[in-house]
């Protein structure tokens, strides 16, 4: 698996191999376990907005960041809205992490500021941590089954050659763990919405179960946008677990529903 699974005094984490290997970022891919939340937060949760407290869920951002390296003080998160929205990240946002501080509804965020962390949220959704080592960028998304469908992983990537002059053959993704095809079961809405973009070229993600009925790879559309963007095949990392089957490692909505917390992506760049 090219994933690497940390335990820092019981914080639970995953970075992913090429990422790390490349140099110049640091970076998490959290679980549930670890932080101080009580149940039925237990115990990394970092949604406030569920239940648990906001100092709970700062704490959870403190002991991440002494786990894995990261200035979380600095972090910055969105307002996500289940769609294809890329927002720039400054200086001067740094350190607006709870909902109403966050600068942007959005769902996909990039930065060239060094020790600015970019974090996504998900409790079954996919996230993707993005890094160009080559123009020193690098960009955190969140893509539920809307923000696929529109193929926000691609407008990220589109937006950091745009306003970085990221080269696509040299950036890197890693897909973190997110619901599989294993459990997410939809109706007709969702295959049509990606094949309303992707054409033929979703099938192959795409299972029909019978009475209306359909299993879908979100993950693995998620990779296609990337390589219709430019990616190297070689440069995009995919983790294998599915959070609704690990619910003693992850926050899955789909199995614990709405009152759960909820784990993060993130990354950030380190000084030249």
């Amino acid at each position: 698996m090219p994933f690497t699974t940390h335990n820092v005094n019981g914080l639970v984490y995953d970075t992913a191999d090429g990422l790390y290997a490349v140099g110049g970022t640091h970076h998490a891919f959290t679980t549930r376990l670890g932080g101080v939340s009580p149940a039925p937060f237990d115990s990394l949760n970092f949604f406030e907005r569920n239940g648990d407290t906001a100092e709970n869920v700062l704490e959870n951002y403190r002991l991440l960041g002494e786990a894995a390296g990261l200035p979380m003080s600095r972090a910055v998160g969105n307002r996500q809205v289940h769609g294809d929205l890329v927002r720039r990240v400054r200086a001067e946002d740094a350190g607006k992490l709870l909902w109403d501080e966050r600068p942007h509804d959005a769902d996909a965020l990039l930065t060239d500021v060094p020790n600015l962390p970019l974090v996504a949220y998900s409790a079954d959704c996919c996230t993707i941590l993005l890094h160009d080592p080559t123009c020193r960028c690098v960009g955190a998304v969140h893509a539920g089954w809307k923000g696929t469908a529109l193929g926000v992983a691609l407008k990220a990537v589109v937006a950091m050659m745009s306003v970085y002059g990221a080269d696509p053959t040299t950036i890197r993704a890693a897909l973190g763990p997110s619901i599989g095809a294993c459990c997410f079961e939809t109706d007709r809405d969702v295959p049509d919405a990606i094949r309303a973009e992707l054409s033929e070229s979703a099938d192959a993600y795409i299972a029909a179960r019978g009475s209306g009925k359909y299993r879908v790879d979100l993950r693995q559309i998620n990779r296609l946008w990337l390589l219709r963007g430019g990616l190297d095949p070689r440069h995009i990392e995919v983790h294998p677990d599915c959070t609704m089957c690990h619910p003693e490692r992850y926050w899955s909505h789909r199995r614990l529903g709405a009152r759960r917390g909820g784990q993060i992506a993130v990354i950030a760049l380190e000084e030249p």
